[in-house]
């Protein structure tokens, strides 16, 4: 999960977009983009990935783009700015604005404990005397950690070609509760002694299943209706089912075999998907402090809430489901979405108002990692 003012001439002339080669935007004024082209042909011929989507992102719209690659190799098929891609984690940004909307609303407060909410009881049995908060949760410093979770994602809780059919209660009470199906030890930490970082799905699912309990209503479509719907997408979406006519970008293990669509019991942590296109249309609105056509969709105090960094010694990046990063001097607020491949990044700079976007359909080894953030860097300094 990853990152990312000139003369009122040049910033005009950006605005002023025209379209070329199918789905590439281009600006009308000269734009040098030469060295972000050759970074994602590094993607592309030497990294091997089948295809790429980016899109450097203003306050009217796309800057400028580029698709290049293949969406599905065997059906040959390229992607396009169309092409609906798996953007995994970057649905936790989701949760954690649903649970600022309603704390701003008085129906949550994120240093409660969260058994105040619950129908059952959540406790650390490493640390009992510990309240898990809210904050805890969109902060993964809540002391549950994915080690079971991991063992067990494959044979339970994804499967291929259909919505996962195990609703979000299941799966919470069933990995942490003690008379759950799932529910083991090992999916705490001993956080006696200090606070500790821990990217956790299941802390995460937590979290959606608290918004549910407090809004009565599915996370999914409660989510969907708050923040997506107002900004009138088509491919951002959590479940198979809503993108069935649409082109999809197959992901691909490192072997580059195809891995198949799929989804997960935990949808609300990692199955969201989107186009370039609908992806754009989202950062657009952040780059407008949450705002699109004059209408604010998402409060401009939860965007600055979401990226105040909460435990700098445990982890220096991460806030409440948003993480602050550098490039160069300047700041960066997003998230990225990693799940099994395929891999996004989101990143806004507010000051510059200018987000990058960028999406490929293929895993990649460690040693290659850095040639994918650097794309991301590389589109925010242009």
């Amino acid at each position: 999960m990853r990152n990312y003012c000139l003369g009122l001439g040049l910033l005009l002339a950006f605005c002023a977009c025209k379209k070329k080669d199918n789905d590439n935007y281009a600006p009308s004024a000269p734009f040098k983009t030469d060295n972000v082209e050759k970074q994602i042909a590094v993607l592309t011929d030497r990294v091997k990935i089948p295809g790429v989507a980016v899109a450097l992102v203003g306050p009217d719209g796309i800057i400028w783009s580029k698709t290049a690659g293949m969406a599905n190799v065997e059906k040959k098929e390229a992607v396009t700015a169309k092409t609906v891609f798996k953007i995994g984690s970057f649905a936790k940004p989701l949760i954690g604005l649903s649970i600022l909307r309603l704390a701003e609303n008085g129906r949550l407060n994120l240093d409660a404990d969260i058994n105040t909410y619950l129908p059952f009881n959540v406790q650390n049995p490493k640390n009992p005397e510990r309240k898990i908060t809210l904050r805890a949760l969109m902060s993964h410093t809540s002391g549950i950690c994915d080690s079971v979770y991991a063992l067990r994602v494959f044979t339970d809780f994804i499967v291929p070609d259909a919505d996962h059919p195990m609703p979000l209660s299941e799966f919470v009470r069933g990995m942490l509760t003690p008379s759950g199906k799932y529910y083991a030890p090992g999916t705490f930490h001993n956080d006696r002694d200090t606070t500790i970082f821990s990217y956790s799905n299941v802390g995460s699912a937590l979290a959606a299943y608290i918004v549910e309990l407090t809004v009565k209503e599915d996370f999914g479509a409660w989510s969907s209706r708050q923040f997506i719907a107002p900004l009138g997408t088509t491919s951002l979406v959590w479940h198979l089912r809503d993108y069935t006519t649409q082109p999809f970008a197959m992901p691909y293990n490192i072997d580059r075999q195809p891995i198949g669509n799929y989804s997960m019991a935990d949808y609300c942590t990692g199955g969201l998907h989107a186009s370039l296109t609908d992806l754009s249309t989202f950062a657009r609105m952040l780059v407008n402090n949450g705002a699109k056509d004059g209408k604010q969709i998402i409060a401009a105090s939860s965007l600055e809430a979401m990226g105040k960094v909460q435990h700098p010694k445990a982890q220096d990046v991460y806030g409440l489901f948003w993480q602050h990063r550098k490039v160069g001097n300047e700041d960066i607020f997003g998230h990225g979405g990693d799940v099994p491949g395929s891999h996004m990044q989101l990143y806004v700079n507010y000051a510059t108002k200018r987000a990058a976007v960028v999406m490929i359909n293929g895993d990649y080894r460690d040693e290659d990692e850095a040639e994918w953030y650097k794309l991301r860097d590389m589109l925010l300094t242009l």
